[in-house]
């Protein structure tokens, strides 16, 4: 279901990550009003949140077959077998983490193979991923929890998910021309506070979602 989505994450991923890594290398620091900004580094940290984002949109379709098998009633089935809420919802987050690590492989081997072997490419290429599988992680279980608490979903909270998804690391885009060398610093604990929001909510989703609510 939705191989386009994976698709257009990959291809805009590419593109992005190609494009900004070309730039960085080729840049100069910038200096206005006496300071100066560091412009190489404030595009390689730029490929942290926009890797993060080519994941999230990669993994859309778990969430439109999460709400297909809610209707056809396969959620129904997997808790008469004696599957837990919480054992239900990982399967898709296990998919969704799965399919947004296969979009964000293209991204990261371009940034290697433009930036070669050095700490920062590594820096950007490890936060970019664990910011990724963060993200995704939070809008998966934001996004199927909605969807379990319609009556009858004709469709997914895509807008409302995705919106939260991106509010999450969107100070991740300014924060490379903000903090300069402190940006990594505030990414890691960023990414780290989105995977604990997502995991405080997976382990609670027992409580949070009755069983009632998975069924058609």
């Amino acid at each position: 279901m939705g191989i386009l989505y994976l698709v257009i994450a990959m291809v805009m991923g590419g593109f992005l990550v190609s494009t900004l890594s070309l730039a960085a290398a080729n840049s100069q620091n910038v200096t206005s009003s006496g300071q100066t900004l560091n412009v190489r580094q404030y595009l390689e940290y730029l490929l942290v949140p926009f890797t993060a984002m080519v994941g999230l949109i990669a993994s859309i379709p778990v969430s439109m077959l999460f709400v297909f098998d809610k209707n056809a009633g396969v959620l129904e089935y997997l808790l008469a077998v004696g599957m837990s809420q919480r054992e239900v919802f990982r399967g898709y987050l296990n998919a969704s983490l799965a399919i947004a690590c296969i979009a964000m492989t293209p991204p990261v081997l371009i940034n290697a193979a433009i930036h070669g072997a050095n700490a920062t490419t590594g820096e950007v290429i490890g936060l970019g991923v664990l910011t990724g599988i963060a993200a995704v992680s939070l809008v998966t279980v934001l996004m199927t929890a909605f969807s379990s608490m319609q009556r009858k979903p004709t469709g997914m909270n895509s807008p409302l998910g995705i919106s939260l998804g991106i509010f999450a690391i969107l100070p991740e885009l300014f924060l490379g021309a903000i903090l300069s060398s402190y940006a990594l610093f505030f990414d890691v604990i960023i990414g780290a506070a989105v995977m604990v929001v997502a995991l405080a909510m997976l382990i609670s989703i027992d409580r949070l979602i009755q069983r009632e609510k998975l069924l058609p």
